[in-house]
């Protein structure tokens, strides 16, 4: 009778058990979606500017501005005996230095070219720009930076458009701030040359 007991009981049970049906279960959740990582900051950390000129940055990365100017216009430039240089070209190319970021006294490096190799210096790259020259080649860009009883001008390579620009904007600063005319007026005027920007 035990036995027979048991068996009802687990009868009992498994007939209960199929009556009533599980509780399906819930789907599964979609992903979470995560925000896009935020892109870096070009500012924090880096000494490059996304978007800047290639020379500016390589003449800041070796923290020298190699500037060349004429052996041949001791107007504009000299070279005194002690080895530095001199003159409205020479004050203005500190003024571009200083504009980039660098030490005017320490971190310009002047180059005395005769008139043969004053192209050649810049379209191969052994100056950054040469002031007092001409662009008469496609490969050369030149920007004004002075008329005296000709145009004198800065010139660099024109495959850097964005560093003409960035000239351009330094030179008119240096119009804006008073510096070009100071410059001026301590180096062209004492000789009687008549300038303006």
């Amino acid at each position: 009778m035990r036995i027979r007991l048991l068996s009802v009981a687990a009868l009992a049970v498994v007939l209960a058990g199929c009556g009533h049906a599980e509780p399906a279960a819930p789907p599964p959740a979609p992903p979470v979606q995560q925000p896009p990582a935020p892109a870096p900051d070009p500012a924090a950390g880096s000494d490059v500017e996304l978007g800047s000129s290639p020379t500016l940055t390589a003449i800041k990365q070796r923290k020298k501005l190699m500037v060349g100017v004429r052996a041949d216009q001791p107007a504009f430039v000299t070279r005194d005996p002690a080895g530095g240089y001199r003159g409205f070209d020479a004050d203005l190319a500190r003024d571009l230095a200083q504009r980039m970021g660098l030490n005017p006294d320490t971190q310009v490096q002047f180059r005395r070219l005769p008139p043969t190799l004053l192209r050649d210096a810049v379209g191969a790259g052994n100056v950054d720009v040469l002031l007092g020259g001409t662009a008469d080649v496609p490969q050369l860009t030149q920007i004004p930076y002075a008329v005296t009883d000709t145009e004198r001008n800065l010139v660099i390579k024109s495959d850097d458009p964005k560093l003409a620009d960035e000239l351009r904007g330094m030179l008119q600063a240096a119009v804006a701030d008073g510096t070009w005319q100071r410059l001026a007026d301590a180096n062209l005027t004492p000789q009687g040359i008549s300038a303006r920007p």
